[in-house]
């Protein structure tokens, strides 16, 4: 890892990132409100739920951890360690995993692959986009790290570099209040559960 000098302006899609994130989340999140599936009360409709919580929980430990070892060294210092070694952007891929978690625990498979569809897509842009802001940081390095490290899909590998951390305690909390909403929506799902078994939300039926 290595100090950088050179701090390029983020591109157009960077800087777009959240709010767009945010736009399309509250579209298909409000279809969910409004929506259920023919399968809610059996055992596919189970399995489902069950699987989705636990995406939700594995997305929220992913997204500490990373944290733990990006907090305040983004384009700093280029993080290699922890979760960094399975693959270059642990937290977008710790994101998509709680994202389709999300609709797999409100039963909707429909939803889960819309999500999927619309994070690998526009998160596509924004990741090349990032890199090659990196290249310009970090030069020889970052392109060691891209020899070594796939961009999105982890390898299947423990990680064993051992490093002290030393961690931005202010940039450590508001990410933790970002994780926040992943554990929000397992109380969501499961409160709409409710609210649409006593039918008092009107919904309309989603093919699956």
């Amino acid at each position: 890892m290595t100090s950088a000098s050179i701090q390029p302006h983020k591109s157009r899609i960077e800087q777009l990132r959240k709010p767009v994130s945010f736009l399309v989340s509250a579209i298909l999140l409000a279809v969910l409100v409004f929506s259920q599936t023919s399968w809610r009360d059996t055992l596919l409709g189970e399995v489902l739920e069950q699987a989705g919580f636990l995406m939700v929980f594995v997305a929220v430990l992913g997204r500490v951890w990373c944290t733990l070892f990006i907090a305040g060294r983004k384009n700093r210092e280029l993080c290699t360690s922890g979760p960094y070694e399975l693959c270059r952007n642990p937290l977008y891929l710790f994101s998509f995993i709680g994202l389709i978690g999300i609709f797999c625990a409100g039963d909707s498979i429909l939803l889960a692959m819309l999500g999927a569809i619309a994070y690998c897509t526009y998160y596509h842009g924004v990741i090349r986009s990032e890199e090659h802001r990196l290249a310009e940081i970090f030069g020889a390095e970052f392109d060691n790290y891209v020899a070594s490290a796939p961009r999105f899909w982890p390898r299947l590998i423990i990680p064993r570099r051992a490093d002290t951390l030393q961690v931005d305690s202010q940039i450590f909390t508001r990410s933790l209040r970002e994780v926040f909403w992943f554990l929000f929506a397992i109380i969501l799902t499961e409160s709409l559960e409710w609210l649409k078994a006593n039918h008092l939300i009107s919904t309309f039926q989603l093919p699956f």
